[in-house]
């Protein structure tokens, strides 16, 4: 089964970066078991602060409540804390997995019998 050029190269790019996406997704929410809330501020457990840009990374070991940038607020809060980052994933793996069947379909009955 042969697919045109332009499907090959969606597939290929689509995989790439859903593959990307998943591992984000899994290392960003266990770093975020490093991460302190209370009313006033969002921070990290330990020193030297961590990162969920542009790669998430865990803080270091010294016991004390490091200060997390304005990316990392947003990220924690507004993509990990809300699910949406999840859902983005969840959402991009059906659409490729639907495209795939489609493109299969799609072979399936163009092909002579």
């Amino acid at each position: 089964m042969r697919f045109g050029r332009k499907s090959t190269i969606l597939l290929i790019v689509s995989f790439f970066v859903f593959v990307y996406l998943t591992l984000y997704t899994t290392a960003a929410h266990n770093v975020a078991r490093y991460v302190y809330e209370n009313d006033s501020a969002v921070v990290w457990r330990s020193a030297p602060s961590g990162s969920f840009s542009p790669w998430p990374s865990g803080p270091g070991m010294l016991l004390i409540l490091s200060r997390m940038n304005e990316t990392d607020v947003f990220i924690y809060t507004y993509l990990i804390k809300s699910w949406l980052l999840l859902g983005a994933t969840i959402l991009l793996w059906i659409g490729v997995a639907i495209y795939i069947l489609k493109l299969i379909r799609v072979r399936f009955y163009e092909s002579p019998r």
